[in-house]
């Protein structure tokens, strides 16, 4: 019977995994990032590939091993959204998986399945598991290098060989896939020697990931990066790091749809829309609290076993020294620092947060009520990420740039005289959804125009088209920001205007 009620429970996380990575996968449209996996993948050899990422000066230079793999993906299993988001959903699974079966050899099964729920619904997780971004890989890989580091935390003198080659294997693995997994690697590294300190054993488990990375970490260091952090062509902060480091801790916990919409958060009353969840700001607020205050005193108190305790203080040290690294990342980089920035955090956090209430304490002792309102506050946090979920599945405020609608709505309006022109977007996509009209005029180029010749450049753009479609894309971050249709009104008249999750067309018709 105990058997039977391990395989069940061990299944029904399974189940809960598969169906929310793969409920409504290809419900939204491909999003701008997206656009840059495909065009990153769409070469006809894997040297072809390989050549598009390293040549690119862009963030994506630094994380190649996705890209790669979804070329091989994409052959296998076509070029359909479901097909080319598949890849993230499977590994999404998978990591899930990987921490059910780390924890159960290091608490056992309480914790193992209270851990890899928590992985199975979490709202961050999800997202990225119908992603088709490199970031639902790296935490499988990040999952697997600490499911092979396990074998480090044991006390008994048996041959770890075997766990040690696999560990130093994900490890280049690791490095290959992405520049940010170093930290988490180096975060691993360090707490292992402050929480151990065996210095021998230390040296075993380090010296094969440090000669099995050491050419990604050459490539990484012969970059232009490295003597000018901010050559690289990634989206800059604009915010005060503190509320960078905020939303990271947000958008981990519960991912980024469970309170107010991003698109929203750009409006100039962007206090006032923040105030107005405060119900669900408040919650989180009150379980967060609670968890991690019943998780401090389980590290502080000890009363768990050693092996368990030791365990404890690794995945603590883990999780603290990669965001402080995280942190100095961000600051050096000035990179607008995001949660699937820090993906890995997930990672040693949803492992520890199982010890803020699986304690042994009687009834009459006063920290049992404590690890009780703990395990109530972990509920809530499941019904929360599950919520958040559902938020980003079916709530149109919360989906991503709909260039599937856009590419439709140009293929159903546009005439032959006409022509349409992406002015801020991913050309990528337009191809994809069947749109090889649509001319393209980079955001760049509109910087070196003056603004009252935007009109006159669109025209010869366009060969004196009597009607163009002007098309945006986030027309916030572009060198526009809105004034486009003012711009435009020397020679033409806004006749119609549609609006799409991130995406926007006007329809401008040439003056008499």
């Amino acid at each position: 019977m105990k058997q039977s009620k391990y395989y069940f429970v061990f299944f029904t996380v399974i189940v809960v995994s598969i169906f929310m990575r793969f409920f409504l996968l290809s419900n939204q449209s491909l999003w701008f990032d997206e656009g840059w996996s495909l065009a990153l993948s769409d070469g006809k050899t894997f040297q072809a590939n390989l050549s598009n990422i390293i040549n690119r000066e862009a963030g994506d230079k630094y994380q190649p091993l996705y890209y790669l793999a979804l070329f091989y993906w994409r052959s296998l299993f076509g070029e359909s959204e479901f097909a080319i988001r598949s890849l993230s959903a499977l590994l999404g699974v998978g990591s899930v998986v990987t921490i059910y079966f780390t924890c159960l050899r290091l608490y056992g099964k309480q914790h193992a399945f209270w851990s890899s729920i928590i992985l199975a619904v979490s709202s961050f997780s999800v997202f990225y598991s119908q992603d088709a971004r490199p970031y639902s890989l790296l935490i499988f890989i990040a999952s697997l290098q600490i499911y092979f580091f396990s074998y480090s935390m044991n006390d008994d003198e048996s041959n770890k060989i075997i766990p040690q080659v696999f560990f130093g294997i994900f490890t280049a693995i690791a490095a290959f896939g992405s520049v940010l997994t170093i930290m988490f690697s180096t975060a691993i590294c360090l707490s292992h020697a402050i929480v151990y300190r065996n210095f021998q054993e230390w040296l075993k488990w380090w010296i094969l990931p440090v000669i099995f990375s050491s050419p990604m970490i050459w490539f990484y260091l012969s970059s232009p990066a490295v003597s000018d952090p901010t050559a690289t062509s990634v989206t800059r902060t604009g915010l005060p790091i503190i509320e960078n480091l905020m939303f990271v801790i947000y958008g981990i916990l519960v991912g980024t749809s469970y309170g107010p919409p991003l698109e929203r958060l750009r409006d100039d009353n962007k206090v006032q829309i923040v105030l107005g969840y405060w119900p669900e700001l408040l919650i989180l607020f009150i379980v967060t609290t609670v968890l991690f205050v019943a998780l401090a005193i389980s590290l502080l108190k000890g009363h768990k076993k050693k092996i368990y305790q030791r365990a404890d203080y690794l995945f603590a040290s883990i999780l603290v020294t990669s965001f402080v690294l995280s942190f100095l990342f961000a600051t050096l980089t000035k990179i607008n620092w995001l949660p699937r920035h820090s993906f890995y955090l997930c990672i040693p956090l949803f492992i520890l947060l199982p010890s803020a209430f699986l304690q042994k304490y009687q009834p009459e002792n006063k920290l049992y009520i404590l690890s009780q309102i703990a395990r109530m506050a972990m509920i809530f946090l499941l019904i929360m990420n599950v919520y958040s979920s559902f938020n980003y599945y079916l709530n149109p405020e919360y989906a991503k740039d709909d260039y599937r609608s856009a590419v439709h709505y140009l293929i159903k309006n546009r005439d032959e005289s006409a022509k349409s022109v992406l002015f801020l977007g991913q050309p990528r996509l337009f191809q994809y959804y069947g749109d090889s009209s649509t001319l393209y005029l980079p955001d760049y180029i509109l910087k070196t125009i003056n603004g009252k010749n935007i009109g006159e450049k669109v025209s010869t753009f366009t060969n004196n088209a009597n009607t163009v479609f002007a098309i945006f894309n986030r027309e916030y971050s572009g060198t526009l920001k809105g004034n486009f249709r003012s711009e435009m009104s020397s020679l033409y008249n806004l006749t119609d205007e549609h609006s799409w999750p991130y995406m926007k067309i006007y329809q401008f018709t040439r003056k008499k």
